[in-house]
Order: C-alpha cells, then sequence, then structure tokens
C-alpha cells in the first residue's frame, strides 16, 4: 500500500478538542481495514459511544469500499485499454470534534451511473422490481444528499443500496464529480474521472 503523507492530529481550540486525519493511498483492498481501525481509535479518544462510533464506521466503510472497487475497475480499464498508467490514489480525510463528524473521500474510479438514476421510477413489470424499489429515493433521502456535476447540481431520484446505508446514519452527503474535459452535461461522460464525496453528521449520542 502507497502512503503519500500521514496526518493525525489533535488540537484544541479553546475547551474545543478536535481530531484531524489525512492520508492518500493506491486502491487496495486493505486500505478500508487500515483506515477503519485508526478511525475507531480516534473516535474512541474522543469519547463517542460504540453506537456513535457503529454508525459512523458503517458509513465509512460502506464509501471506502466503494471508492477503492471504482478506482480499481478503472485501472483494469486502462490496461485493458493499453492507457498509460497513472497513479490513481485514494484520499481521505476526516475531522472529529466533541460536537460533529467530517468526513471527504477522494476516488478516481467512474463516478456514479448518473443516467441510470436520474428520473427512475420503479416499474412493478420489472423482474427487478424488488431493486428498483432498493434504489428510489424517498423525500427524505433527496433531502440529505446533493450531486454536482462539473458544479452543477444533477436532480437525483434513485440511489444504490450503498448511498442508502450511508445517508442512514449521516445528516448530509455532497458527491461532486470530476471531469477531466469539464464539458457541460447533464449526465456523465467518458471523460468522467472520479468522485468527491463528502460525510457530514452531528453527535447524535453523549
Amino acid at each position: 500500500m502507497y502512503s503519500s503523507h500521514i496526518m493525525v492530529d489533535t488540537r484544541k481550540k479553546g475547551k474545543k478538542t478536535e481530531i484531524n486525519f489525512l492520508d492518500s493511498y493506491t486502491a487496495d483492498t486493505s486500505v478500508v481495514p487500515s483506515v477503519i481501525n485508526i478511525l475507531v481509535e480516534n473516535l474512541s479518544a474522543m469519547n463517542y459511544p460504540r453506537a456513535e462510533i457503529d454508525e459512523i464506521i458503517l458509513s465509512m466503510d460502506e464509501a471506502i469500499t466503494n471508492a477503492v472497487q471504482e478506482t480499481i475497475r478503472k485501472k483494469r480499464a486502462m490496461a485493458n485499454c493499453g492507457c498509460i498508467d497513472e497513479r490513481r490514489e485514494i484520499t481521505i480525510r476526516y475531522s472529529i470534534t466533541d460536537y460533529d463528524f467530517n468526513a471527504t473521500i477522494i476516488d478516481h474510479g467512474c463516478g456514479l451511473d448518473i443516467e441510470s438514476l436520474v428520473g427512475i421510477v420503479p416499474n412493478v413489470e420489472s423482474t427487478d422490481y424488488h431493486d428498483q424499489i432498493i434504489r428510489y429515493a424517498t423525500e427524505s433521502e433527496q433531502k440529505k444528499i446533493t450531486v454536482r456535476l462539473n458544479g452543477k447540481v444533477v436532480p437525483l431520484k434513485g440511489i444504490g443500496a450503498g448511498l442508502k446505508i450511508i445517508l442512514a446514519f449521516m445528516d448530509s452527503v455532497t458527491i461532486d464529480l470530476i471531469d477531466k474535459k469539464k464539458i457541460l452535461s447533464d449526465s456523465v461522460s467518458e471523460h468522467t474521472d472520479g468522485t468527491i464525496l463528502n460525510l457530514k453528521r452531528k453527535r447524535r449520542y453523549f
């Protein structure tokens, strides 16, 4: 595993204590338990109760796993087409205070398949109707999530099961899609190259 840098520091701002973490990795499944173990230690050091830790860990595990898988998938696609191999990293940052948790995960995968999610309406005649129901976003979920492509908000109707898990435990989720070509588009293009995922949550248990 490649790690370009790591920062874990504890700061006191008046009576407020804060732990910050920042590190970058190559896309590898070993990234997930490595970061999760550090996160558990940091949350425990901030005296977060077990229930709170479990909920944050579930969200972060899902988010990091997805980032790793998408980046690995992109690397394989590049190798298969004979493209020049770039160093493709996963960058993870989070901050923990007595009152909130804030995390950002940057990957270089293919991004969300917006075309398959915008305007989804479950079709009762479909063979995968149950899966469509799971993917369909409720009003409360839609209020929690913001998706932007090249800075422009994309209306999102459906979401994957992984995002549903994250939304269940986070107060807000923002997804910024990176497009290398910076084209103006209403959907992800073949040039889209990664995702910036931000998760925010106020402390719920004291």
